[in-house]
């Protein structure tokens, strides 16, 4: 019985993790946005003044397109750096953060950028 019951508990946090992530979703309420939560999959930034944070699940394109966003970059979504600088650079930070221990964020999202959706926040979740 013992033996029954660690497995299902180790079963429960492997399973656990996989219903965390997920791909976004968008809502039109609220003049319409996007949100996603899990893993941060890999971030990246250029010269160009452009992050990119990706996602566990690309978004499907039909998604946003249901609420008038023209998105053609499904596996990410991005921060333009030059629009706010302190955001974003608090934005890097705390994805980092989450990716280094493992944490889940939630970000929400609204407009497009260059085909990506437009990140304008993110919550850390607790440990």
């Amino acid at each position: 019985m013992r033996i029954l019951q660690t497995i299902i508990f180790i079963m429960s946090g492997l399973l656990s993790s996989f219903v965390v992530a997920g791909q976004p979703t968008c809502h039109s309420s609220s003049g319409g946005y996007c949100t996603y939560t899990g893993k941060v999959q890999r971030i990246y930034i250029n010269s160009g003044n452009l992050i990119l944070m990706y996602f566990d699940t690309p978004v499907p394109l039909e998604v946003p397109a249901n609420i008038g966003y023209n998105v053609t970059q499904s596996p990410a979504a991005a921060i333009v750096v030059n629009s706010n600088p302190d955001f974003a650079k608090l934005f890097y930070s705390t994805a980092l953060a989450a990716q280094a221990s493992g944490r889940d964020v939630s970000i929400q999202m609204r407009g497009t950028f260059s085909g990506y959706l437009l990140i304008d926040r993110i919550w850390l979740a607790a440990p």
